[in-house]
């Protein structure tokens, strides 16, 4: 018989995945939280849901803590998502970006969808060598998988005829149902996990992809990411965000250049 979540044990849970990765669980989301965590208490061998609660801390040095981050984040994606920020990034690549090689970011790229497309987008318009990109996310398992760089052949619908035939291939045997990316593309991209909630450090990017994420948080925890993500945009650099995600409409230090796409301005 599957184990119930009562209020008191989702408030446990509230509080330790705002504290760790800025996102509040409406209470509706309850039912939602409980399915997703009781396949993963019977195999960890839990009794319920207090047992399970009470091992994370223990278990964050042997992954467990890093599968209740991830049943516990939303990794909605797919290639070429709001395929037209693609096509503009392609033209302000040659019209606004002009230092190469290119540094992108990738930010909150689940399992690497959104941050293999901006690869193929980047090696078609400025060859081997005059980019780089870095995705992450603040799931391990997530980072880990955009890693194999492996997905369904389903996944392979998406992406426009052009890249699909210049940039991927068909797996064999075992991978027959796969597809992965040629090695010039996979050898400029790198994963790590990052938290949005901290800094990025002295790491400077010329464009940062940060979509279909703040919806997630409040205005407050919104706008302290919003700081980080802008601290690490080089002036002039461009920020694209989701089509519905407005929050930098007033910000002084970027102005906007299309619909829900961003330019970092300001004095060096």
């Amino acid at each position: 018989m599957a184990v119930k979540l009562t209020e008191g044990q989702f408030a446990r849970i509230q509080q330790l995945v705002e504290s760790y990765t800025g996102i509040h669980l409406a209470k509706h989301k309850l039912t939602m939280v409980e399915s997703r965590l009781q396949a993963r208490i019977a195999q960890t061998n839990s009794s319920g849901f207090d047992e399970y609660l009470n091992s994370l801390s223990d278990r964050r040095v042997n992954g467990e803590f890093w599968f209740f981050i991830d049943k516990m984040t939303t990794h909605e994606t797919s290639f070429f998502r709001e395929d037209y920020q693609f096509e503009i990034l392609e033209s302000l690549l040659q019209s606004t970006v002009k230092i190469r090689p290119v540094k992108v970011w990738s930010a909150a790229c689940s399992t690497g969808e959104e941050a293999y497309s901006l690869a193929m987008v980047l090696q078609d318009a400025l060859g081997v060598g005059g980019w780089s990109l870095l995705g992450t996310d603040v799931s391990e398992l997530a980072i880990e998988k955009a890693k194999t760089c492996q997905f369904d052949l389903a996944g392979a619908e998406k992406i426009p005829t052009h890249y699909r035939r210049s940039y991927c291939l068909k797996g064999v045997g075992e991978y027959s149902d796969h597809f992965t990316l040629v090695k010039s593309v996979r050898n400029a991209c790198q994963f790590q996990s990052h938290n949005l909630l901290k800094s990025k450090g002295k790491d400077l990017y010329d464009v940062i992809f940060l979509r279909n994420i703040l919806i997630y948080f409040s205005t407050e925890i919104q706008q302290l990411i919003v700081a980080n993500v802008i601290a690490a945009l080089k002036l002039g650099g461009l920020l694209f965000l989701g089509h519905s995600e407005n929050i930098l409409r007033d910000n002084p230090n970027v102005t906007l250049v299309d619909n829900c796409i961003y330019q970092k301005v300001g004095y060096e």
